[in-house]
């Protein structure tokens, strides 16, 4: 049988071995610094900071009867920010994704000084309290603030782990002058208010009080500006209390006080129609007091076309 051949390797091949050993591990604690280093590295720095360029960049300005939004759009990158006022509502801001569904809870708006580095001292504002409303992240708190800073040169700032955007306030203030203008002269209720109010009254008592004269002075003028509002329904309820043939002349009576009203607020009685419903029709449980309480009533129905 033969016997098995040893071959004798030189001395250079084993320190060749040993060297490639020590280049692999040198390599496996270089990748795993790079991933603890990842794992530290502060939000800010993985973010892909972009900011919307001055030529494109666009404020605009739209309205409603009860709305003002201030706005501006970028196409590359999908994201909207809107500034928007609603008639009795705090400011707020909005900011969207197009295609996106959903944006990270921990995305913030900020204002921030412009990169080219004036000396010029800015205010700025962090927000991080900031709600998801279907697609949109919406805020109240500190919009002001925040529009303030826009209003003196800062820019607008959405910042999450994954995106750092800007938007430079470039061509801002024409857009801002229309929106202040158009927030003075906002009606005191907006639609969604005002498109079916209650006012509710004492037992046997007709009259208007103070309180709900002032609100349908509110109503009055939301009407007078919006040229979709074309009717007013008025409809007088009582309680079960008394006589039903009774019932039925109080809560004609309270319809006719509060189309009176309307009429004096300048309101045309072609766009209003009373109706008188007594007893019948009960909202709420006649049993208790605060259902008999709540039963005497007047309600106001706004119909848009």
């Amino acid at each position: 049988m033969a016997k098995p051949r040893h071959t004798k390797l030189p001395n250079w091949f084993g320190a060749r071995l040993l060297s490639m050993s020590g280049a692999l591990y040198l390599i496996r604690l270089m990748m795993v610094s790079l991933i603890v280093a990842n794992v530290m590295m502060p939000t800010q720095a993985l973010a892909q900071r972009y900011i919307v360029p001055f030529d494109s960049v666009q404020w605009q300005f739209n309205q409603s009867v009860d709305q003002c939004v201030l706005q501006s759009f970028d196409p590359h990158t999908g994201f909207s920010v809107q500034f928007v006022l609603l008639a009795a509502n705090p400011l707020k801001i909005k900011v969207e994704k197009r295609g996106v569904r959903s944006l990270p809870s921990s995305t913030s708006f900020n204002t921030t000084e412009p990169v080219w580095g004036i000396s010029k001292s800015y205010t700025t504002t962090t927000i991080e309290k900031i709600q998801q409303q279907g697609s949109a992240l919406v805020t109240a708190d500190g919009a002001t603030l925040l529009l303030e800073d826009m209003a003196s040169g800062a820019w607008f700032n959405i910042n999450a782990m994954d995106f750092d955007i800007y938007f430079p306030t470039t061509n801002f203030r024409p857009a801002l002058d229309e929106f202040n203008h158009c927030r003075f002269g906002l009606p005191p209720v907006n639609f969604q208010h005002a498109r079916r109010v209650e006012l509710h009254f004492q037992s046997g008592a007709v009259a208007l009080t103070e309180l709900q004269k002032r609100t349908i002075d509110d109503i009055s003028s939301l009407v007078k500006r919006d040229p979709k509002i074309v009717k007013i329904l008025i409809d007088g309820y009582t309680d079960n209390s008394g006589d039903s043939v009774a019932n039925l002349q109080i809560s004609k009576q309270r319809g006719s006080d509060v189309a009176q009203w309307f009429v004096e607020n300048g309101v045309s009685k072609k766009m209003i129609e009373i109706r008188g419903h007594g007893d019948r029709y009960p909202k709420y449980d006649n049993t208790t007091e605060e259902g008999r309480d709540k039963n005497r009533r007047v309600e106001i129905r706004l119909v848009r076309k």
